[in-house]
């Protein structure tokens, strides 16, 4: 079913929902949730996705306060999650914020070892939909099993297809229900295209099911190669033009449960052997993502991919209108400078701003299109057109102090 699309000439149609991922705003094991949260918060984010890295260290942090210890890496048993989860779901009302998931659910579909198999079904059960609960949100974000040494998973549709509806019937059955948004992640082992995840959700068939759209990873596999000198694939424009066609004319909207933004730097020299970054164990793709994911149009940083065509297709084409989120990963996250959060908060706030304007202001304009205006002194400019011309305010991060900690550890 097609969504309806409010005009794109009405203000409020630009009014979306907008989130953060709460790694996205400073890695857990150095930077307070408190902190993270608040920056969020004072950026004019709505909502955050809240990444299980942060509640397993909170859950540390808080039984080693009980146990009056330094012990760091103490046993995250089920009280001390609940209890970071409490913990969290005040600190979003403190500050107004609606938790919009928690993710990543990993390494489950398509097992080989249904022992493995009975295990996370019951992590599912007795820890990720409580927490969910105690969080207040109805959505869990799975992603696709990562390639390993020894294959964990099998590709065969069949198998996938009865773990997804295991686990969205288990989500049907909670009160409230829980949603689940199936990622496919780009280096993934079987699953790695949406073509391919949304094929599995269609065939699993239940209401509660639906698709993650990662920006990243839709480009890292139709438009972007961190191996080439151009960073850019063989007739990037073309197949990405097809992809984004194909997209809109078979997803629907009602479906397409998350939307996650994120660009990357263009690597300079490119990935190979004799990178920095190089790790012969590693998919080219998840090194990239995890050193070189920026927030969308970054190009002061780096940021090179199309995001804005990949949203144009979502936000115009298809109507989406639920939960957008900003998702980086690079080595900024780990910087202990106490500004990280906030500055990584405001980043992705002038970011989202710079991609609302900037496709708002080429639909409002466009010629042909019905929400084209023109007036006497020439095309309409929308309210933020500032920030969409080429003297906008993209955001001036680019001081010494801001680079320094944009490109401070890497992640390994």
């Amino acid at each position: 079913m097609r969504m309806p699309n409010p005009s794109t000439a009405d203000p409020k149609a630009w009014d979306l929902p907008i989130g953060i991922t709460s790694l996205s705003i400073g890695r857990a094991s150095v930077h307070r949730m408190e902190d993270k949260v608040q920056a969020a918060a004072d950026a004019g984010f709505k909502g955050i996705e809240i990444f299980y890295e942060d509640l397993e260290v909170l859950a540390r942090e808080l039984r080693s306060r009980e146990d009056d210890t330094k012990e760091e890496m103490k046993h995250v048993d089920e009280s001390s999650l609940k209890e970071a989860a409490h913990s969290i779901r005040c600190l979003c009302d403190t500050f107004n914020m609606i938790i919009i998931n928690l993710q990543p659910f990993r390494d489950y579909d398509g097992l080989l070892n249904r022992d493995h198999h009975a295990q996370k079904i019951a992590e599912l059960k007795t820890t990720w939909l409580v927490l969910c609960h105690i969080l207040q949100t109805d959505m869990i974000v799975i992603t696709s099993v990562f390639p390993t040494p020894s294959p964990v998973a099998t590709g065969d549709s069949g198998s996938i297809v009865a773990d997804l509806r295991e686990v969205a019937d288990l989500g049907a059955r909670a009160d409230p229900p829980i949603r689940f948004a199936y990622e496919p992640i780009s280096w993934g082992a079987h699953i790695n295209t949406w073509q391919q995840a949304w094929k599995l959700i269609q065939e699993a068939d239940r209401s509660n099911l639906g698709l993650c759209l990662d920006t990243f990873h839709v480009l890292a596999k139709v438009w972007a190669n961190p191996e080439s000198a151009t960073g850019r694939r063989q007739a990037a424009t073309d197949a990405l033009g097809r992809e984004l066609q194909e997209l809109t004319s078979v997803v629907s909207a009602d479906r397409l449960f998350s939307v996650q933004l994120a660009d990357a730097a263009k690597l300079d020299p490119p990935l190979s052997a004799q990178h920095a970054w190089y790790d012969p164990a590693q998919h080219p793709l998840m090194t990239w993502s995890r050193q070189a994911r920026l927030f969308p149009l970054e190009e002061e940083m780096g940021a090179y991919l199309p995001v804005l065509e990949v949203l144009r297709s979502c936000v115009v084409d298809m109507g989406y209108r639920g939960w957008i989120s900003l998702e980086v990963f690079n080595g900024s996250l780990f910087a202990r400078d106490p500004r990280v959060p906030m500055l990584h908060a405001q980043r992705g706030m002038e970011s989202w701003k710079k991609c609302r304007d900037a496709l708002r202001y080429e639909v409002m304009t466009k010629p042909g299109s019905v929400n084209h205006v023109e007036l006497d002194n020439g095309p309409f400019i929308p309210n933020y057109a500032d920030v969409a011309r080429n003297d906008s305010i993209a955001p001036k991060m680019a001081t010494a102090s801001v680079v320094s900690i944009a490109n401070a550890v890497p992640i390994t």
